[in-house]
C-alpha cells in the first residue's frame, strides 16, 4: 500500500488520517465551530483536486451549509411519503438535527450527516443530505445503513 500524506492540508485546514485499508483511506477533522469533515477515497490513494476543492469549499462555509441541510430536512421530511408520525411531526424543526458531518468521496460528491437527530427516521444512525455544490438535492435515510 502507498504511504498517504498525514496531515492533509486542505487550504490551511489540516485533515488527519483516521483510517487506512485495504479498501479505503479517510481524513478527517473537528471543525472550531463543531462539525466534522472527512475526505473517504476507495481504493486508499491520494485524493484528486476535486475531492479537495470540494472540502475546502465544504469547510468554508460549513456552518452555512449545515443550516441548509437543516431546512432542507424539515421541508422534505414534513412530506407525507417519509410516514412521519405525529410525534415525529412535531418536533420537527431544525433544531431535530445535530452533530453534522460532511463527507467527501474521491469525485467531489458529498453528503452532510447528522449524527444526532430527534426523529424515528434518524434514530440509529443519523439522517443525511445529499448535496450538488451547495445545494442541498436529497434525503439520505440512513436507517439500514448495517444491511449488506
Amino acid at each position: 500500500m502507498t504511504a498517504l500524506t498525514d496531515p492533509l492540508d486542505v487550504h490551511g485546514t489540516p485533515l488527519h488520517s483516521t483510517a487506512v485499508t485495504e479498501e479505503f483511506a479517510c481524513w478527517a477533522a473537528d471543525l472550531p465551530g463543531g462539525g466534522t469533515v472527512s475526505i473517504l477515497i476507495e481504493p486508499p490513494a491520494a485524493p484528486a483536486d476535486e475531492a479537495v476543492e470540494t472540502a475546502a469549499g465544504v469547510i468554508a462555509d460549513f456552518a452555512a451549509l449545515a443550516e441548509a441541510a437543516a431546512v432542507y430536512l424539515v421541508a422534505e421530511l414534513a412530506a407525507p411519503e417519509w410516514g412521519l408520525d405525529a410525534a415525529d411531526l412535531g418536533r420537527l424543526s431544525t433544531d431535530a438535527f445535530d452533530m453534522p458531518e460532511a463527507v467527501v468521496w474521491e469525485d467531489g460528491t458529498w453528503m452532510l450527516r447528522f449524527a444526532d437527530c430527534d426523529l424515528q427516521v434518524g434514530a440509529d444512525y443519523g439522517i443525511g443530505v445529499n448535496f450538488v455544490g451547495t445545494q442541498p438535492v436529497g434525503v439520505e435515510d440512513l436507517s439500514d445503513a448495517d444491511e449488506p
